[in-house]
């Protein structure tokens, strides 16, 4: 009995520092083994096959990822941060994985205020946004071995009175601001991006 006593503490203690050194994690990690090899990673856009509302730019999911990857890798950028090496080429030989992303458009909830009395305030509008989606993908494999949403932060930018977004049971035939998409789906795959950084960081820390 005293011997099994001992053998607990002895695990307990040991499991202690991991326990301490440990970090919530944004995303899900699905292979550990096979993320935390990876060193070399390319931008895949080929899956991005939105839709295209009158007057926007062809393919404007894969340009909003283009512009956020751009953007971030200038020297002060998130992916500046990362330390992996990016390749513009999915094909080249040293590719270890394959960064995705996917959006769809997520609609909001109206909150009823209520009724009568003097105190009563207007019903807020409901409030659409896009969702992002990353995936790292092992080349090798073609396995998913990491995932991670972000969604837009900034609720002002998600306001369908404010900013005039249709909501998503009307026709595409409405007109929709495409600019205002546009914000909505980069905010989202930064923060998605954000969220990977954050964890490739920490788990270099704490492998």
């Amino acid at each position: 009995m005293r011997l099994k006593l001992w053998v607990l503490v002895l695990l307990a203690c040991a499991a202690a520092p991991t326990a301490a050194a440990g970090e919530k994690l944004a995303g899900k990690v699905l292979d550990a083994a096979a993320f935390s090899k990876v060193r070399t990673y390319c931008v895949d856009t080929s899956n991005l096959k939105g839709p295209v509302y009158p007057g926007d730019v062809p393919r404007p999911q894969e340009f909003d990822v283009r512009e956020l990857v751009n953007r971030e890798s200038e020297r002060k950028g998130l992916l500046s941060k990362l330390p992996w090496k990016l390749e513009a080429d999915c094909s080249a030989p040293d590719v270890g994985a394959i960064v995705r992303f996917d959006f769809r458009l997520v609609p909001g909830i109206l909150v009823l205020a209520p009724a009568g009395g003097e105190n009563s305030q207007p019903r807020p509008p409901a409030q659409n946004y896009w969702r992002a989606e990353l995936q790292v993908t092992d080349k090798a494999s073609t396995r998913v071995v990491y995932k991670v949403e972000g969604n837009p932060v900034d609720s002002r930018l998600v306001s369908t009175a404010e900013q005039g977004i249709r909501p998503v049971d009307q026709p595409a035939a409405v007109e929709v601001p495409v600019q205002r998409y546009h914000v909505l789906r980069q905010d989202a795959a930064y923060h998605a991006l954000a969220a990977l950084v954050s964890d490739v960081k920490t788990i270099s820390k704490n492998p």
